[in-house]
């Protein structure tokens, strides 16, 4: 069973879903549950549908998200109107999770489905399956978001990384729920405003640690993606493993960056959250660097996992990656004044 445990609405205060047949949906949440280690994330198998108040006015649209940034994006424009359900479980990594061969179904008892194109070839076969399922809005967090050729690879997918594209995403996704409910298309349009105005934040607090940076340059021991970063704010990003989690490092590859070390005196090692550490690990033994966690917000973890001194919360949201995680690790690796 997929599971679609992680569900969270974070001004609301009630958890109803809308949808014809969703029963189907709560069911499959609610047996996911009990082998969910998440016990305290706002969400049980007793009220993710039953508790209104009694008007039926208050109910909320159940919509899928393909991975966690879009799963916070969602949750964040959505407000008190949307439950946002993650289809990655905690612990996978959004970028190489596969999930069973009942995805389609699973996704078909939400009002929605927010995806991004060419992340996941999942994803993109999801789509084409739901092309003619009216009962189900398509929404692209991606759309009219363009891709580009990167040092890691052509058409790089990786937009969510960079906090200003984030906006055009997150507005995306405000439209589309202002098309599948016109009542509070006032709501979603504030609620993408506000957030957009923390994505901005962040932009400007990432700016102001890049000016503050010696380096301007970060080893990555696991896959690579980070590139926006690169194009954004000009830092050069070096990995071994290219963009895929399932890509392998040559010889030559690790040697390379090996290289990189010791010609930028590059100080750490940086490895996705999601991923083993252990190439990370052996590239920082053989150059003298140390070991530091960043993310680029398609795992969650719970408190039971150590990532360096962070405790990781299951419910982290893309603002607390970045400032728990990413903003920490990058005043080491860039070597602020």
């Amino acid at each position: 069973m997929t599971d679609l445990s992680r569900t969270t609405q974070p001004r609301s205060t009630r958890r109803t879903v809308l949808a014809a047949g969703v029963g189907t949906l709560a069911a499959g949440i609610a047996g996911c549950l009990d082998e969910d280690p998440q016990e305290d994330n706002g969400v049980d198998g007793d009220d993710i549908t039953s508790e209104d108040d009694g008007d039926g006015e208050d109910d909320a649209y159940t919509v899928a998200a393909g991975m966690p940034a879009l799963w916070d994006f969602t949750r964040e424009v959505g407000g008190d109107h949307v439950n946002a359900v993650d289809l990655v479980p905690t612990g996978e990594h959004g970028h190489d999770y596969e999930p069973g061969p009942g995805i389609v179904e699973e996704i078909e008892e939400a009002d929605a489905f927010v995806y991004m194109r060419e992340f996941a070839g999942w994803m993109d076969d999801a789509v084409a399956e739901l092309e003619d399922d009216d009962s189900v809005a398509v929404i692209d967090a991606s759309e009219g978001i363009e891709f580009f050729d990167s040092p890691a690879e052509d058409d790089d997918e990786h937009w969510w990384m960079d906090p200003i594209e984030c906006q055009n995403g997150v507005d995306n996704i405000a439209a589309g729920f202002a098309e599948l409910d016109p009542d509070h298309a006032d709501e979603y349009d504030e609620n993408a405003t506000a957030f957009n105005e923390e994505l901005e934040e962040i932009h400007e607090e990432f700016e102001e640690l890049v000016d503050r940076a010696t380096l301007d340059e970060i080893v990555i021991g696991t896959h690579d993606s980070f590139q926006w970063w690169n194009r954004r704010y000009d830092i050069d990003v070096y990995s071994p493993i290219g963009t895929s989690p399932d890509g392998e490092a040559s010889a030559q590859d690790i040697e390379e960056v090996e290289n990189h070390i010791e010609e930028y005196g590059i100080e750490h090692v940086l490895y996705d959250v999601g991923e083993p550490a252990h190439l990370a690990e052996s590239i920082a033994d053989e150059t003298g660097a140390e070991v530091l966690p960043i993310s680029p917000v398609e795992t969650q973890l719970d408190e039971t996992t150590e990532v360096g001194d962070v405790e990781m919360e299951s419910d982290w949201g893309y603002v607390a990656h970045y400032q728990e995680i990413n903003f920490p690790s990058l005043e080491r690796a860039l070597q602020t004044a």
